[in-house]
């Protein structure tokens, strides 16, 4: 297998070159900016923790009647005000790391070459998202860092992506990550979709929600269960406060299924046994992902998921495209922090090696040449 180019090493050390020479005077100018921005911090923290303790001294002492701050009213006025003061302590973080951001991003991005970098535009599409079918419904959208260019001949969109799906009970998040998008010079006859087996965990961590849910449910069919051993009489009404939940627990999970069921539904069995344990391939034309998922490609995957550091891939072969969904909980992309030194390369340093594994796909899967 073809290796990836630069080694992270080689990377990181000639892209030391390119910071010295390009990018120290930029950090070196937003330094001052970080002090303002610190100094606005400060000055909000001081000023809303000086209302607070005024507030507090003021109800202990009695100068306000009980009958004021414990009226509804005067609770609801309180849960605003700490809204507002929360949102006035975010924004130095937020206006600094946009303004930062929008000045060096792109000149990070041309060390590989000419990249154009986007915050909060939807620069893949949500159409095209849905009709990869990796992720078929989600009605919530949150778009963070974007940029597309070409590396090596090979036309390149990538987008930080966050999918929920809203109802009435709260969010569920079912996708945080990057969205990987290349063009082929082929166009696929059907859609093949790859499909981490990991998918479901990734799905719990980022929804403590569900995953507290069951956890109470095990919990009440473990105490039920003790009952039951004990011989308590009384058994059957812990069975039918138990079992209700469960069977339209799984009824809804069996109809969401149903519904959810991408239309690439013929399963694929292939003969890379090891490659199944992690993924499952679904296609609405076998012959075709067969002569996709050829061994070579299979394995290429493989170093695809080690190359993102053990992260859950999806890959979706449609049209002529081939998106792949990185499944991470972490911000990426991150360039500055409010109280660190501006000047200080950890930032950067993490920053590039994100992107050398963004990079490195394209020389990965040998798109130039095939």
């Amino acid at each position: 297998m073809k290796k990836t180019g630069y080694k992270l090493a080689e990377t990181q050390s000639k892209f030391g070159q390119f910071y010295q020479k390009n990018l120290r005077d930029i950090y070196q100018q937003l330094e001052p900016k970080r002090f303002k921005y610190i100094r606005r911090f400060f000055i909000t923290a001081v000023i809303g923790l000086f209302l607070i303790g005024s507030l507090l001294l003021l109800c202990s002492s009695g100068y306000i009647s009980p009958k004021v701050y414990e009226s509804e009213g005067f609770i609801k006025l309180a849960m605003i005000a700490l809204c507002c003061f929360g949102v006035a302590l975010y924004t130095p973080f937020h206006q600094y790391r946009t303004e930062t951001k929008s000045r060096v991003m792109r000149k990070i991005l041309s060390f590989w070459g000419d990249f154009k970098y986007f915050h909060e535009q939807n620069i893949i599409g949500t159409s095209l998202i849905k009709d990869s079918e990796l992720f078929t419904y989600f009605n919530r959208e949150e778009i963070d860092d974007a940029f597309r260019g070409t590396y090596k001949n090979a036309s390149l969109e990538v987008s930080e992506h966050n999918l929920r799906i809203h109802g009435n009970k709260g969010d569920t998040n079912i996708f945080k990550g990057i969205f990987i998008l290349l063009d082929f010079n082929k166009k696929f006859a059907g859609k093949t979709l790859v499909l981490s087996r990991a998918r479901l965990w990734q799905l719990l961590l980022n929804n403590p929600i569900l995953f507290f849910v069951l956890v109470g449910v095990s919990i009440a069919l473990m105490i039920t269960s003790h009952y039951i051993l004990i011989g308590l009489t009384d058994w059957r009404v812990l069975f039918f406060i138990f079992l209700p939940p469960l069977v339209v627990g799984f009824i809804i999970y069996a109809i969401w299924k149903k519904i959810k069921k991408p239309r690439a539904t013929q399963k694929v069995i292939l003969e890379g046994i090891p490659f199944l344990k992690r993924w499952k391939v679904f296609t609405d034309n076998q012959i075709e992902a067969r002569y996709i998922l050829t061994p070579v490609l299979m394995e290429k995957i493989t170093e695809l998921k080690k190359l993102f550091h053990g992260h859950c891939i999806d890959c979706s072969f449609f049209d002529n495209k081939l998106l792949i969904a990185v499944h991470t909980r972490k911000n990426l992309f991150e360039t500055t922090s409010l109280f660190v030194p501006a000047l200080s390369y950890h930032k950067v340093r993490q920053v590039i090696n994100q992107l050398h594994s963004i990079f490195s796909v394209i020389e990965l899967l040998d798109l130039p040449e095939k």
